[in-house]
């Protein structure tokens, strides 16, 4: 006898371009539970949820619901049947100039026609935040929400819909802390009222505190599916890399170079930072600690002249500077990988080329003629250079991962030899296997001489990639450490404020 409430796959297979993406993959997701699904970048993980939200028509295999064979071609079956996803990029699924109440309800609108019963629609908004307990204006613009208000605006969207199975892809990659607890406290709720939720994620410590169940995809295969308590943290990584987890930091560099690559003193702007010094030297990285809000993204914009600020003193490759704008920065060989990449950093429906190109000098022109031939070459280079995975220089960027994305917005940098390069949160949404790659990226870069600022949350990465620590608290460096001498208790402690006993 089949349990109700039961989401089954069987055997999915799927391919692009003659590229395998899913080879014969099984997933079971039951009402109630919060099912993990988990893997490196590209493991096949957004790729299933796609088929099962009905996204990609062309699967191979069998989708069961309740043990009836059903068929999901397109995402009206999907929500037809109560299956629906909440994308990571929520922005793309809301309308930023309607409502809250609107964007909830927006397919009951669109059904309705011009028929609106506007108190109908506020107070059935109303009730659908009221089941996730949270309080938000119903008559509020959605561009004045933050991103977690967004991303439950979404799930009530969900609910307005018979919601039996929720897909939660990445949900906490943009959320703080304090965010991604409460988001926790919803999923829960949810799952208390019978709703089976998948959580997709590369957080383990998040994956091992809200899922039950779990499923690791390498590879586009299954590796393994069973209870969450099963595995230990450090089993799960080992089974999304395929061997055992040793050290994912590069080994110590030489102690860096005396050469003052940039140097700024009294740095404030219009809204946060507060005299900000700091100095960053030939083949140091240097670490931006802090937790959200602290500035972080602030000073890196500040820096790259992004936005507005003034300084005492300025210096960079013993010149006189400030920062004015970025395509002076650009000029000057400053380089910025921002914390949105595919917002700021990338252009996202653009090829892997045309990314790599972008930010190049004038090596592609002759007689303001563009060298496609020459950019090709290029993007070749560094697709072998940084292990990009893509089919080729022709591969759109939206089809590649989050790790592979971020490789190319590093590498965008390559080509004009810039030699001061700017991390923010460069490891955000990236799996365990693509932070590994990028540490040894950004290591190599401070080997051949450039000087990187790498700001972060993730104190564990400062202690083990940085060479020194400088630590933001509301917007002014409290504290600089070497990086060698300093634990992760230490850096948080400074970064709320506190000191040492």
């Amino acid at each position: 006898m089949t349990a109700l409430n039961r989401l089954e796959m069987r055997t999915i297979s799927i391919a692009f371009g003659g590229f395998s993406a899913l080879t014969h993959v099984d997933f079971t997701l039951e009402g109630g539970s919060v099912h993990a699904l988990t893997g490196a970048n590209g493991a096949g993980k957004s790729t299933l949820m796609a088929v099962l939200s009905g996204a990609h028509d062309h699967y191979q295999g069998d989708i069961l619901l309740d043990g009836q064979p059903v068929s999901i071609r397109s995402p009206r079956d999907a929500k037809q049947l109560g299956i629906h996803l909440v994308q990571q990029e929520v922005d793309v699924a809301l309308v930023p100039t309607l409502s809250v109440a609107e964007n909830i309800l927006l397919d009951r609108m669109a059904e309705d026609g011009h028929l609106c019963n506007w108190s109908a629609i506020w107070r059935d908004a109303r009730a659908l935040l009221a089941r996730l307990k949270v309080d938000i204006d119903v008559k509020r613009r959605i561009e004045q929400c933050s991103l977690a208000e967004k991303q439950q605006i979404l799930l009530a969207r969900a609910l307005s819909h018979h919601c039996r199975f929720l897909i939660l892809d990445e949900p906490t990659a943009p959320l703080d802390q304090h965010e991604s607890e409460r988001l926790f406290e919803v999923v829960r709720g949810l799952q208390a009222q019978g709703i089976g939720v998948v959580f997709i994620s590369h957080r383990i410590h998040e994956l091992k505190a809200i899922c039950d169940q779990l499923t690791v995809l390498r590879d586009g295969r299954l590796v393994e599916s069973g209870s969450m308590q099963a595995l230990s943290g450090e089993q799960i990584v080992e089974k999304m890399l395929g061997h055992q987890l040793d050290d994912i930091y590069p080994p110590r560099r030489p102690p860096f170079s005396d050469d003052i690559l940039l140097q700024v003193e009294g740095l404030h702007d219009e809204a946060l930072l507060q005299d900000i010094s700091l100095t960053l030297r030939k083949g140091e990285i240097l670490g931006i600690a802090g937790l959200a809000g602290a500035g972080k993204t602030e000073l890196c914009k500040a820096l790259f002249g992004a936005t507005q600020s003034r300084t005492t003193r300025g210096e960079l490759h013993g010149k006189p500077w400030t920062p004015r704008s970025p395509s002076d920065s650009v000029a000057r060989g400053v380089a910025l990988v921002p914390e949105e990449r595919r917002k700021e950093g990338i252009f996202v429906d653009e090829t892997v080329a045309m990314n790599l190109s972008v930010s190049a000098d004038n090596s592609f022109s002759r007689w303001s003629l563009f060298g496609h031939r020459q950019a090709w070459r290029w993007a070749e280079e560094v697709i072998a250079r940084l292990g990009v995975r893509t089919t080729g220089p022709a591969q759109t960027l939206r089809r590649l991962s989050g790790g592979n994305q971020q490789k190319v917005a590093i590498g965008k940098w390559l080509r004009n030899n810039a030699d001061v390069l700017i991390f923010d949160e460069p490891t955000k949404g990236v799996d365990i296997k693509a932070k590994t790659d990028l540490f040894t990226l950004i290591d190599g870069l401070a080997r051949e001489g450039r000087g990187v600022i790498y700001a972060s949350g993730e104190f564990a990465e400062l202690t083990g990639l940085c060479d020194r620590i400088c630590v933001l608290w509301d917007g002014r460096i409290v504290a600089e450490l070497r990086a060698d001498e300093v634990d992760e208790e230490t850096l948080l402690l400074y970064s709320t404020g506190g000191t040492p006993a």
